[in-house]
């Protein structure tokens, strides 16, 4: 029964990574245009980001 899940899970995760990759950039992008400086926010969206992105490599891996 988990094997019937499989496809769809990983569809999901590669909209996922897709939408992280997009709303982190789009978010780092605004921040970056009102201030220079980088703090804990900053640093976070992009591990999001690099989530993202892993979720996507491995769709494709697989």
């Amino acid at each position: 029964m988990e094997n019937d899940n499989k496809p769809s899970r990983k569809k999901w995760d590669l909209m996922i990574g897709i939408a992280l990759i997009l709303l982190g950039s789009f978010r780092i992008y605004n921040r970056l245009q009102e201030q220079t400086e980088w703090d804990f926010r900053s640093m976070l969206t992009l591990l999001f980001i690099g989530y993202g992105g892993f979720l996507i490599y491995r769709y494709f891996q697989n």
